[in-house]
């Protein structure tokens, strides 16, 4: 089911909570703040985020525990160590300072906090159901934006419809003004009258636009399959979008007529319109 990259979602599992939410980017983007002792985990994280997650920034918020229990270690004989250092460079120095417990305390290598074990089942645990809500939410409005799409792109058809119907007027009408304005310019020249209805019908060939709604046909079936489908859609979407704007300019450089030149500014106005919601589908 194709998402939005908007999202949020929340999970609690024991003493954990976990908050990500995520906004749209043209990748991948994944921003986590945790508290230390999960440090070594942050690979981890990223992973299963991947697992779930395609396209879009993505910003994991873990607040800080408090934690109990916490003991504070000294380490006793690097503490010596530091002491005898201190001492022996003193003398050799014929320094007249004191060693004391200030110059020990600044060395921070010498103290290092017992924290109680990590209840990784339960963090995890909250990651997952954190995700399950996020990814809940992007469902829930990558629906709303496939709603809103699908109606645009029905009115896409009905404009090409229109067009279609003008063409083959346009194209009888083009036809015979073009051939007056040949035969009024060639004036008194004689002139095969099969060779000027050949030429005619070859300067009409090329403002003809039976292809290029041909392909735009095709190219808005294939929009409605993709945006159907349970694969990301976003890159796929934005693609067909940039060959429908290019068959539909070819038609408003060729048709010179009013009606039609109306619909293909509709259809731009739609396409722009759609082209700006697909960059928020994953």
């Amino acid at each position: 089911m194709p998402q939005s990259m908007t999202g949020y979602g929340k999970g609690t599992a024991g003493d954990f909570r976990v908050e990500i939410r995520s906004s749209n980017h043209k990748n991948l983007d994944i921003h986590i703040n945790i508290p230390h002792h999960l440090f070594s985990y942050e690979t981890e994280i990223k992973r299963i985020i991947k697992k779930t997650i395609e396209r879009g920034r993505v910003e994991l918020f873990v607040p800080k525990q408090e934690m109990d229990n916490i003991k504070l270690k000294v380490n006793k004989s690097l503490a010596r160590e530091y002491y005898n250092a201190f001492v022996s460079l003193r003398d050799e120095l014929s320094l007249s300072d004191n060693i004391g417990i200030d110059m020990l305390v600044s060395q921070r290598d010498l103290f290092l906090l017992d924290e109680p074990e990590i209840d990784l089942e339960n963090f995890y645990k909250a990651l997952e159901a954190a995700l399950k809500e996020l990814t809940k939410t992007r469902v829930e409005e990558g629906q709303n934006l496939i709603h809103d799409i699908s109606e645009r792109i029905e009115l896409i058809r009905k404009y090409i419809s229109g067009i279609e119907q003008k063409r083959d007027e346009v194209v009888a009408s083009s036809r015979e003004r073009l051939y007056e304005r040949l035969k009024e310019f060639l004036g008194d020249m004689q002139i095969d009258e099969t060779r000027l209805v050949q030429e005619t019908a070859i300067l009409i060939e090329r403002s003809d636009i039976t292809e290029e709604i041909v392909r735009i046909k095709s190219h808005l079936k294939h929009f409605s399959e993709v945006i159907t489908s349970n694969d990301s859609v976003g890159k796929k979407l934005d693609f067909i979008i940039q060959e429908l704007r290019r068959e539909i300019n070819t038609i408003g450089s060729k048709a010179q007529h009013f009606e039609i030149a109306n619909n293909v500014v509709e259809v731009k106005h739609e396409l722009e319109k759609i082209r700006e919601q697909i960059q928020n589908l994953q």
